[in-house]
This record gives C-alpha cells, sequence and structure tokens, in this order.
C-alpha cells in the first residue's frame, strides 16, 4: 500500500512553477527564441515568450498546467489545516481557499491558450494573468491572517507577511516607473517576473508551517483516504 503524504503538494506548487518558467526560458534562450539576460533583473523576455516556442513551449505546457491543478488541491488542504488549528470552518478559510482555487483555474486557462494566436486568445491570456496574480495573492494574505490570529509558527508567519509586502512595494515602484517611462517593456517583464517568483515561493513557506505545526495528511493507495 503507498501513502503519499499530502503536505508535499505545497512543494509541488512551487517546483513545478519555478522549473516551469526558469527552465522554459533557459531553453527557448538556447534555441535563440529570447535574448540571454537575467530576466528578473534585465527584463529581456516575458514568461509568456520564454513559453512561447521550442521546447520550451513543451516544459512550460507540461509543469504550469501540473502546477495549477497541485494548486487547487494545495487550497483545500490550507482550508482544512485551519480547520485542523482553530476546530471550526471561517468565512475566511472558506474565502481564501475560493480565491485560490480561483486563480489556480486561471493558470489553466492562460496555459491552454499560451502560444495561441488571435486577439481573442491574446485578450483571454491578459485576464487570465490578472485574476491568477490578483486572486492568488490575495488568497495568500488572507492564508497569512489567519495563521496569525491563530498564533501558528510565528517565524514562518513573519516570514509570509514579509514576503506579502516586499511583492506589494516591488509592484508599487515598478509600477510607478512604468508610468514615468516610455519604452516600459523590459520593466513590465522585470515586474512579471519578480512578482510571479515570490508568489510561487509561497508554497515552500506553508510546507514549512504545516511540518512545525505538525500538520499530518495522507492518502493511501489503493484504499479509503486516510487522516491522521
Amino acid at each position: 500500500m503507498m501513502i503519499m503524504d499530502l503536505r508535499n503538494v505545497a512543494l509541488a506548487v512551487w517546483a513545478t512553477a519555478w522549473i516551469g518558467a526558469i527552465g522554459a526560458y533557459l531553453l527557448s534562450a538556447a534555441d535563440g527564441y529570447v535574448p540571454w539576460c537575467i530576466p528578473h533583473f534585465e527584463g529581456c523576455a516575458s514568461i509568456s515568450a520564454a513559453g512561447r516556442h521550442g521546447w520550451g513551449y513543451f516544459l512550460f505546457k507540461a509543469t504550469m498546467l501540473p502546477s495549477a491543478v497541485f494548486g487547487i488541491i494545495y487550497w483545500i488542504l490550507c482550508a482544512h489545516w485551519l480547520y485542523r488549528l482553530a476546530g471550526q470552518r471561517t468565512r475566511c478559510d472558506t474565502a481564501l481557499s475560493v480565491l485560490g482555487i480561483i486563480g489556480a483555474l486561471a493558470l489553466v486557462l492562460y496555459g491552454t491558450f499560451l502560444g495561441s494566436e488571435g486577439d481573442v486568445y491574446q485578450l483571454l491570456r491578459r485576464y487570465a494573468t490578472v485574476l491568477y496574480f490578483g486572486f492568488t495573492y490575495l488568497a495568500q494574505l488572507l492564508l497569512s491572517y489567519r495563521a496569525r490570529s491563530l498564533d501558528a509558527a510565528p517565524g514562518i508567519v513573519s516570514a509570509k507577511l514579509w514576503l506579502g509586502l516586499i511583492m506589494l512595494t516591488c509592484g508599487l515602484v515598478l509600477g510607478a516607473l512604468i508610468n514615468l517611462v516610455e519604452d516600459d517593456d523590459h520593466l513590465e517583464n522585470v515586474s512579471e517576473w519578480i512578482f510571479a517568483t515570490l508568489l510561487t515561493l509561497y508554497p515552500l513557506l506553508t510546507w514549512r508551517l504545516w511540518r512545525q505545526t505538525a500538520f499530518k495528511i495522507s492518502y493511501s493507495l489503493p484504499g479509503e483516504p486516510r487522516h491522521r
């Protein structure tokens, strides 16, 4: 009987997102589809451009869609973890799981239509990107708030809050610069890379948080789900 530790879903969300974005960029740069640079600082290519052609396209598709599925499971587990800590389910718990799941579904939409040509597909990708970043960020803020209110592993929760503050600061600063600079494509790319990297780092902290609070949940194959 195989027993899967479902806490590792949080690791899977982080790992697949980072491997997909960074790996796709490296492959696309090696094939000459995008220039070589450090995209987080130079913004020579967007994440979309990195995952639109060649082998980078296949790696991006093969990681981002599973990352979104893992993300849906992750937010369900987050709500279950809060329930286990508090002994009751609140509206905030439901809200953060719903926001997170919508964000993950938006990532599915984005990954599905990446590489498709046409104004409609471009519009869908743009809205999906906004929904993914916005709803996932709000869900993370609510999760940090709830974890802090329950006094769960204060050190890691503080790191989560600082991460959220850094993302907000980067977004505001880069957003202001974009409005001041005429040729702002590289700044938009930098903003996208930094925000996406920090956003997908958050589940790694959640994994540490689950371990420090002795949260255990596993699934047995074959057989019924087994919770400990």
